[in-house]
């Protein structure tokens, strides 16, 4: 079974590092066992559900006679240590009530914007009102595919692997988002759709995904996916909408969905972007919140994903205390 076999891979791992750094050594082991815990937690949504019936007395009846796992590769070790960095921000996405606060305070906000904007016409341009959003982690839930790629133990969230994501239509709607979405609508407000997806082959099963999800507004006027894989700044498409509409608001979960420039940014100068703009946010710009993935990553350090797992120790000791 698939939950068993990712146990076995977490003995594995806890016993090479017995093995490498000594009996006296405990915290690193500790964490490991941890986080496969975490890991259990993140698959009860996915690969546990395919397994409900009787788990542990199936578990307590094979384990005397169960073989031996074969020795991870180096390559399979380091996919679970990458896989290891997103436990705890997806079960706080999958799990808190915290997460679910955020969405809906993001939601009341853009509606708070757009109440505003209806309520003094003679300060706006004259132009159709609308606000402007992204897909991801804004109004559509990829955590649950996350967390199964996670809890399988190979935690790479490639190309391929979101275009499977995609072409399944495994998305779901974030809390609020199509009561939210529908009640713009209703008030006469335009929706568009801005996101970094590749248009040449996830156009149509996001159309049919956000269909599904009972979302208004989507059709080729309103989803603008990214048409060149080398030009994923937003702006362009911004300035496109902003020809012909009022932009009440901008949403997403990442300084890229916002008209600030950041594209290329890095750390520093991102942060200074965020706080000369700090007095529109929370009325022009609503970021939901994504500690599992991101342009702040990349942000950190250019070589970040391409890191071996031991850099990576040494640059969030690094990082976190500077």
């Amino acid at each position: 079974m698939r939950w068993q076999l990712f146990y076995l891979r977490i003995y594995v791992i806890i016993e090479r590092k017995l093995r490498h750094k000594g009996e006296g050594q405990m915290t690193t082991w500790k964490k490991s066992f941890a986080l496969g815990a975490a890991a259990f937690l993140l698959g009860s949504g996915a690969a546990w559900a395919a397994e409900p019936a009787a788990v542990g007395a199936t578990y307590a009846e094979n384990a005397a006679n169960a073989p031996m796992p074969l020795p991870l590769t180096e390559e399979e070790v380091s996919a679970q240590q990458l896989a290891d960095a997103e436990y705890m921000a997806l079960l706080w996405m999958r799990t808190s009530a915290e997460y679910r606060a955020l969405c809906y305070q993001g939601y009341n906000a853009a509606l708070m914007a757009i109440d505003r904007a209806q309520a003094n016409p003679a300060a706006r341009s004259g132009k159709p009102l609308a606000i402007v959003l992204d897909c991801d982690e804004t109004v559509t839930d990829n955590t649950r595919a996350m967390a199964a790629s996670v809890a399988a133990g190979s935690g790479r969230f490639d190309a391929l692997w979101w275009r499977a994501t995609v072409h399944e239509g495994r998305s779901e709607a974030l809390p609020g988002a199509a009561d939210f979405l529908n009640e713009v609508v209703r008030r006469g407000v335009a929706i568009f759709y801005v996101s970094n997806r590749w248009s040449e082959v996830n156009y149509e099963p996001t159309i049919e995904n956000l269909k599904a999800l009972g979302f208004p507004s989507v059709d080729a006027e309103h989803v603008l996916l990214m048409e060149d894989r080398t030009q994923s700044d937003k702006q362009p498409r911004f300035d496109k909408i902003a020809a012909d509409y009022d932009i009440v608001v901008y949403m997403g979960d990442n300084a890229g969905d916002l008209p600030l420039g950041t594209k290329g940014m890095n750390r520093a100068a991102r942060n200074a972007a965020i706080d000369a703009a700090r007095e529109e946010f929370g009325t022009q710009y609503i970021v939901f919140p994504n500690p599992a993935y991101g342009a702040w990553i990349s942000a950190m350090s250019k070589e970040y994903m391409t890191m071996t797992p031991e850099a990576r120790e040494e640059f969030y000791a690094k990082t976190l205390t500077e």
